[in-house]
């Protein structure tokens, strides 16, 4: 699980910026007076969410393979969607659901909006990106993101999102609609629309809209008395409506609550909800996580160790050894870790990331020039991962290229929205490359579009910056 702040990117909307080594920590702020908010990747997460919402997706009229879901490392109950195929979560959201039912006719609402084009138009955005607030209104359930400074914080490349009251006209007429689209997804994806009109049912009860003189006007319609019974009137219809959630998915989804509660919360809470005594694997999953954040390394590791004996082929608690090695100074040891869990997962770019960190921090041209073929190799499947870019020139600093250095650099502050310095970046590469090669017509693309961005002219040799 890696953390990361939201950060606008050059094409106008927001994607969650990889980085490796579960937990990482790099909370970035948008603007001065605002407070960042942290999207989460964790493979193992992704993958439960797009391989059980898939019948979903699909029936939503959705391409499953190219819907992404935002995981934001915030308590507070929300969920939205975005044009360009983005269904965001708040952890609170996950953990709040009591069945994995539940979560998905939240996703399936989502979807809905999605395939229904319940967006706003990207001026629209932009403006809203200026107000004194940005509101997520997935569910219709107020959250606060952001104080809205000049890099429009929070806006999470979110066609949910509005920086004004009267913006909520988009919502008044959608939410509706895609209550229904989400219940007929359900259905044709052979599942219960139950758990969506439980999950609704039971947030009219939250303190959450308990201050009904506050927002007034959203605490009262987007999840009105009305439209929960005519949700379920609509559910009760449905062939599918006794369809439960198998034995099996109620499994990997304690899996998915449990990771993220060891990492999320606090170990006395961890350890509460999880007692020493519960021997289940998510309780034994979850005590690992939250004895290595107490520091207690040596507990933590003799539990994973046990755990790796029950399940040799679990890669994602190679994973988790691999981590805790490599932040606790122990990067020779990591390697092995992280390279397992790649060998028994060789499709997840995030665990070549890991690996790729733990061989280019351990130096030496032999670990160098691996951890840049991990890289490289994790930069197929997710081109626009900046962390990654940017391990990608250290490896090459430590090979002096830096030609291939100057051009990983171009890339990672592009993907993080940084034109000037991806301009600048991308110039000073071209200087080291062959002029005939495949890097040094990468980086003259890069000089091209950045120019045009700025309004400069891109046959300038150096950036206005430098001078």
């Amino acid at each position: 699980m890696v953390w990361n702040g939201l950060k606008n990117r050059a094409s106008g909307w927001l994607k969650p910026l990889a980085a490796a080594s579960l937990m990482t920590l790099a909370v970035t702020g948008l603007a001065p007076k605002a407070q960042a908010q942290t999207v989460i990747r964790d493979t193992e997460i992704e993958r439960f969410l797009h391989k059980e919402t898939r019948g979903i997706l699909t029936a939503s009229g959705l391409n499953a393979d190219q819907v992404q879901f935002l995981l934001i490392a915030d308590q507070s109950i929300n969920a939205f969607a975005t044009s360009r195929q983005i269904i965001g979560l708040n952890t609170g959201m996950i953990g709040e659901a009591e069945t994995p039912n539940e979560l998905f006719g939240v996703i399936a609402h989502e979807a809905g909006h999605q395939a229904a084009g319940h967006t706003v138009r990207s001026d629209e955005i932009y403006q809203a990106a200026k107000a004194p607030m940005a509101i997520s209104l997935g569910l219709g359930i107020i959250a606060i993101l952001a104080g809205a400074g000049d890099a429009g914080v929070g806006l999470l490349g979110s066609s949910q999102t509005f920086g004004t009251l009267g913006a909520l006209r988009y919502m008044q007429t959608q939410e509706s609609a895609a209550d229904i689209a989400g219940v007929k997804a359900l259905e044709r994806a052979g599942m219960s629309g139950r758990g969506l009109v439980e999950f609704f049912d039971k947030l009219r009860n939250y303190e959450t809209f308990s201050n009904a003189e506050r927002y007034q006007y959203f605490r009262t319609y987007p999840l009105s008395r009305d439209r929960v019974a005519t949700l379920r009137r609509l559910v009760e219809q449905q062939p599918h409506k006794d369809a439960v959630d198998s034995p099996e998915l109620i499994a990997e989804f304690s899996i998915v609550k449990a990771k993220l509660s060891g990492f999320l919360d606090h170990p006395q809470k961890v350890f509460m909800r999880y007692p020493e005594n519960d021997r289940s694997y998510p309780a034994r999953y979850a005590h690992v996580i939250a004895w290595y954040k107490q520091t207690e390394v040596k507990k933590a590791l003799a539990e994973l160790d046990q755990l790796l004996t029950e399940q040799p082929n679990n890669p994602y608690l190679w994973e988790l050894k691999g981590q805790i090695y490599f932040e606790t100074g122990q990067t020779a040891l990591s390697i092995p870790a992280h390279r397992k869990s790649v060998e028994l997962l060789p499709d997840a770019p995030l665990l070549m990331v890991n690996l790729g960190q733990a061989l280019i921090a351990a130096g030496g041209d032999d670990n160098l020039r691996e951890g840049i073929d991990r890289l490289n190799a994790s930069l197929k499947y997710e081109p626009d991962n900046s962390f990654a870019w940017n391990l990608l020139a250290q490896g090459y600093d430590g090979l002096k290229m830096p030609g291939q250095a100057r051009l990983a650099s171009a890339e990672a502050e592009f993907y993080q929205g940084n034109i000037p310095q991806a301009r600048t970046f991308a110039v000073w590469s071209q200087k080291n490359l062959p002029k005939d090669s495949v890097e040094y017509r990468r980086a003259r693309d890069i000089v091209l579009t950045t120019s045009s961005l700025m309004g400069i002219d891109p046959v300038e040799e150096e950036t206005r910056l430098r001078r």
